[in-house]
Protein backbone atom coordinates (compact mmCIF):
# COMPACT_ATOMS: atom_id res chain seq x y z
CA UNK A 1 0.00 0.00 0.00
CA UNK A 2 1.66 3.38 -1.36
CA UNK A 3 1.87 5.97 1.65
CA UNK A 4 0.98 9.91 1.19
CA UNK A 5 3.64 11.59 -0.49
CA UNK A 6 3.57 15.25 -0.14
CA UNK A 7 6.26 17.85 -1.61
CA UNK A 8 5.77 21.94 -2.35
CA UNK A 9 6.22 23.81 -5.31
CA UNK A 10 6.02 27.49 -6.88
CA UNK A 11 3.94 28.53 -9.14
CA UNK A 12 4.79 31.77 -10.59
CA UNK A 13 7.58 32.84 -8.72
CA UNK A 14 4.72 34.30 -5.72
CA UNK A 15 2.04 31.07 -4.83
CA UNK A 16 3.70 28.50 -2.88
CA UNK A 17 1.29 25.49 -3.95
CA UNK A 18 1.23 22.31 -1.25
CA UNK A 19 0.62 19.25 -2.95
CA UNK A 20 -0.59 16.21 -1.26
CA UNK A 21 -0.95 12.72 -3.30
CA UNK A 22 -2.96 10.27 -1.50
CA UNK A 23 -5.92 7.79 -1.57
CA UNK A 24 -8.38 10.50 -3.30
CA UNK A 25 -10.66 9.34 -6.35
CA UNK A 26 -10.02 13.23 -8.19
CA UNK A 27 -7.96 16.25 -7.90
CA UNK A 28 -9.36 18.80 -5.45
CA UNK A 29 -7.66 22.51 -5.05
CA UNK A 30 -8.50 24.68 -1.88
CA UNK A 31 -7.18 27.59 -0.82
CA UNK A 32 -7.45 28.77 2.41
CA UNK A 33 -7.95 31.85 4.29
CA UNK A 34 -4.36 32.51 5.54
CA UNK A 35 -2.94 32.26 2.09
CA UNK A 36 -2.17 28.42 1.68
CA UNK A 37 -3.11 26.85 -1.13
CA UNK A 38 -3.29 22.82 -1.49
CA UNK A 39 -3.96 20.41 -4.06
CA UNK A 40 -4.71 16.72 -3.13
CA UNK A 41 -4.20 14.28 -5.88
CA UNK A 42 -4.30 10.72 -6.55
CA UNK A 43 -1.58 8.38 -6.25
CA UNK A 44 -1.57 7.76 -9.89
CA UNK A 45 -1.58 11.35 -11.40
CA UNK A 46 0.79 12.52 -13.42
CA UNK A 47 3.15 15.50 -12.57
CA UNK A 48 2.31 17.24 -15.76
CA UNK A 49 -1.08 16.34 -15.36
CA UNK A 50 -1.01 18.27 -12.15
CA UNK A 51 0.43 21.01 -13.66
CA UNK A 52 -2.13 21.40 -16.57
CA UNK A 53 -4.71 21.71 -14.07
CA UNK A 54 -3.00 24.39 -11.90
CA UNK A 55 -2.30 26.14 -14.83
CA UNK A 56 -5.89 25.95 -15.75
CA UNK A 57 -6.92 27.48 -12.41
CA UNK A 58 -4.55 30.39 -11.93
CA UNK A 59 -6.71 32.64 -12.25
CA UNK A 60 -9.01 31.42 -9.58
CA UNK A 61 -5.91 30.59 -7.62
CA UNK A 62 -5.11 34.56 -7.88
CA UNK A 63 -8.56 35.72 -7.34
CA UNK A 64 -9.61 33.54 -4.44
CA UNK A 65 -6.52 34.86 -2.68
CA UNK A 66 -6.81 38.40 -3.36
CA UNK A 67 -10.58 38.21 -1.99
CA UNK A 68 -9.41 36.90 1.62
CA UNK A 69 -6.45 39.94 1.48
CA UNK A 70 -9.22 42.05 0.61
CA UNK A 71 -11.92 41.23 3.20
CA UNK A 72 -8.87 40.56 6.16
CA UNK A 73 -10.05 36.62 6.43
CA UNK A 74 -6.97 36.19 8.41
CA UNK A 75 -7.71 39.23 10.87
CA UNK A 76 -8.33 36.02 13.90
CA UNK A 77 -4.66 35.65 14.01
CA UNK A 78 -3.94 38.60 15.48
CA UNK A 79 -6.40 40.75 17.37
CA UNK A 80 -5.84 44.56 17.18
CA UNK A 81 -8.09 47.86 16.45
CA UNK A 82 -9.04 48.30 13.10
CA UNK A 83 -9.10 44.91 11.64
CA UNK A 84 -12.21 43.12 10.69
CA UNK A 85 -14.21 39.98 10.86
CA UNK A 86 -17.06 38.22 9.80
CA UNK A 87 -19.90 37.14 11.97
CA UNK A 88 -22.85 35.28 10.34
CA UNK A 89 -22.02 36.86 7.01
CA UNK A 90 -21.65 40.40 7.95
CA UNK A 91 -17.79 42.41 8.47
CA UNK A 92 -17.80 43.53 11.93
CA UNK A 93 -14.74 46.29 12.95
CA UNK A 94 -12.44 45.64 16.07
CA UNK A 95 -11.87 48.14 18.60
CA UNK A 96 -9.69 47.10 21.10
CA UNK A 97 -9.60 49.68 24.41
CA UNK A 98 -8.39 49.66 27.95
CA UNK A 99 -10.57 48.70 30.62
CA UNK A 100 -10.37 47.40 34.39
CA UNK A 101 -11.54 44.30 33.12
CA UNK A 102 -11.87 41.98 30.56
CA UNK A 103 -15.35 42.04 28.60
CA UNK A 104 -16.30 41.63 24.52
CA UNK A 105 -19.70 43.38 23.30
CA UNK A 106 -21.42 43.19 19.78
CA UNK A 107 -22.86 45.79 18.85
CA UNK A 108 -24.58 46.42 15.16
CA UNK A 109 -21.38 46.40 12.82
CA UNK A 110 -18.73 46.56 16.01
CA UNK A 111 -16.92 44.51 18.36
CA UNK A 112 -15.55 45.91 21.16
CA UNK A 113 -12.69 44.52 23.08
CA UNK A 114 -12.04 45.61 26.75
CA UNK A 115 -8.92 44.58 28.23
CA UNK A 116 -6.33 45.36 30.75
CA UNK A 117 -4.05 43.98 29.14
CA UNK A 118 -4.20 45.69 25.90
CA UNK A 119 -0.57 45.42 24.91
CA UNK A 120 -0.41 41.46 25.63
CA UNK A 121 -1.42 39.83 21.89
CA UNK A 122 -1.53 36.58 22.92
CA UNK A 123 -3.99 37.23 25.98
CA UNK A 124 -5.80 39.61 23.56
CA UNK A 125 -6.11 36.24 21.20
CA UNK A 126 -7.38 33.69 23.94
CA UNK A 127 -10.02 36.48 25.23
CA UNK A 128 -11.16 36.74 21.74
CA UNK A 129 -10.95 33.16 20.57
CA UNK A 130 -13.19 31.95 24.65
CA UNK A 131 -15.35 34.59 23.38
CA UNK A 132 -16.20 33.16 19.57
CA UNK A 133 -16.17 29.82 20.91
CA UNK A 134 -18.77 30.72 23.57
CA UNK A 135 -20.92 33.04 20.93
CA UNK A 136 -20.89 30.30 18.17
CA UNK A 137 -21.88 27.36 20.32
CA UNK A 138 -24.57 30.16 21.38
CA UNK A 139 -25.75 30.03 17.84
CA UNK A 140 -25.21 26.22 16.77
CA UNK A 141 -27.35 25.27 19.22
CA UNK A 142 -30.58 26.63 18.46
CA UNK A 143 -30.07 25.75 14.28
CA UNK A 144 -29.48 22.17 15.78
CA UNK A 145 -32.71 22.42 17.67
CA UNK A 146 -34.64 23.76 14.81
CA UNK A 147 -33.71 21.20 12.29
CA UNK A 148 -33.31 17.93 14.19
CA UNK A 149 -36.90 17.30 14.16
CA UNK A 150 -36.18 16.88 10.23
CA UNK A 151 -34.26 13.49 11.40
CA UNK A 152 -35.98 12.84 14.60
CA UNK A 153 -39.35 11.23 12.84
CA UNK A 154 -36.22 8.22 11.44
CA UNK A 155 -35.24 7.85 15.25
CA UNK A 156 -32.97 10.23 15.05
CA UNK A 157 -31.97 11.55 19.38
CA UNK A 158 -30.40 15.21 18.96
CA UNK A 159 -27.10 15.16 19.27
CA UNK A 160 -24.45 16.91 21.31
CA UNK A 161 -22.45 19.36 19.81
CA UNK A 162 -18.44 20.24 20.28
CA UNK A 163 -17.35 23.05 18.31
CA UNK A 164 -13.71 23.14 17.41
CA UNK A 165 -11.01 24.33 14.82
CA UNK A 166 -10.95 21.98 11.61
CA UNK A 167 -8.61 22.65 8.43
CA UNK A 168 -10.52 20.18 6.23
CA UNK A 169 -14.52 20.12 7.22
CA UNK A 170 -17.07 22.73 8.11
CA UNK A 171 -18.23 19.90 10.06
CA UNK A 172 -18.68 15.75 11.46
CA UNK A 173 -20.56 13.76 13.15
CA UNK A 174 -19.87 10.62 15.31
CA UNK A 175 -23.10 8.14 15.15
CA UNK A 176 -21.52 6.22 17.95
CA UNK A 177 -21.29 8.79 20.11
CA UNK A 178 -24.16 10.91 19.29
CA UNK A 179 -22.37 13.99 18.56
CA UNK A 180 -21.55 17.00 15.92
CA UNK A 181 -18.41 18.85 15.54
CA UNK A 182 -19.03 22.07 13.88
CA UNK A 183 -16.00 24.31 12.83
CA UNK A 184 -15.01 27.08 14.61
CA UNK A 185 -14.72 29.34 12.04
CA UNK A 186 -18.01 28.28 10.54
CA UNK A 187 -19.35 31.01 12.82
CA UNK A 188 -18.37 33.29 10.01
CA UNK A 189 -21.26 32.27 7.42
CA UNK A 190 -24.58 33.31 6.74
CA UNK A 191 -27.44 31.88 8.17
CA UNK A 192 -28.43 29.78 5.62
CA UNK A 193 -24.80 28.25 4.77
CA UNK A 194 -24.83 27.44 8.59
CA UNK A 195 -28.37 25.61 8.57
CA UNK A 196 -27.05 24.00 5.12
CA UNK A 197 -24.10 22.07 7.65
CA UNK A 198 -26.60 21.38 10.61
CA UNK A 199 -28.86 19.71 8.21
CA UNK A 200 -26.03 17.86 6.48
CA UNK A 201 -24.25 16.41 9.41
CA UNK A 202 -27.97 15.68 10.45
CA UNK A 203 -28.28 13.63 7.48
CA UNK A 204 -25.73 11.42 8.32
CA UNK A 205 -27.07 10.23 11.23
CA UNK A 206 -29.52 8.57 8.56
CA UNK A 207 -27.15 8.24 5.81
CA UNK A 208 -23.56 7.59 6.91
CA UNK A 209 -22.14 8.48 3.35
CA UNK A 210 -22.23 10.57 0.26
CA UNK A 211 -25.00 8.64 -1.70
CA UNK A 212 -27.79 8.96 -3.63
CA UNK A 213 -30.35 8.43 -0.53
CA UNK A 214 -28.06 11.20 1.40
CA UNK A 215 -28.67 13.41 -1.55
CA UNK A 216 -31.65 12.90 -2.59
CA UNK A 217 -33.19 13.89 1.05
CA UNK A 218 -30.88 16.94 1.44
CA UNK A 219 -32.39 18.08 -1.78
CA UNK A 220 -35.89 17.25 -0.62
CA UNK A 221 -35.64 19.11 2.52
CA UNK A 222 -33.26 22.04 1.29
CA UNK A 223 -33.72 22.25 -2.24
CA UNK A 224 -31.33 24.90 -2.58
CA UNK A 225 -28.57 23.72 -0.78
CA UNK A 226 -26.10 23.58 -3.45
CA UNK A 227 -26.59 27.00 -3.81
CA UNK A 228 -26.15 27.30 -0.02
CA UNK A 229 -22.82 25.64 -0.27
CA UNK A 230 -21.67 27.62 -3.14
CA UNK A 231 -21.93 30.48 -0.99
CA UNK A 232 -20.07 28.66 1.70
CA UNK A 233 -16.91 27.38 -0.22
CA UNK A 234 -16.75 31.66 -1.86
CA UNK A 235 -17.27 33.25 1.53
CA UNK A 236 -15.23 31.77 3.74
CA UNK A 237 -12.29 28.81 2.47
CA UNK A 238 -12.60 28.18 -1.16
CA UNK A 239 -13.01 24.61 -1.98
CA UNK A 240 -13.05 22.95 1.36
CA UNK A 241 -14.23 19.69 1.43
CA UNK A 242 -18.34 19.51 1.74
Amino acid sequence: MKEKQSCMIRLFDDIDIIIERKSVKKIRLKVYPDGVVKLSAPLGVSGECINDYLSSKTKWIENSLNYFKDVGANELETIHSGISTRILGRQKRITVKEGKIYKIEQKEDYIYIQSPATDDKQALQKQFERWWQKQSKLYFLPVIERLHPIVAKHGIDQPALQVRKMKTLWGSCSRKHGKINLNYYLYKASPPCIDYVVLHELIHFIYPKHNKDFYEFLTVHMPDWKERKRILDYEIVKGLKY
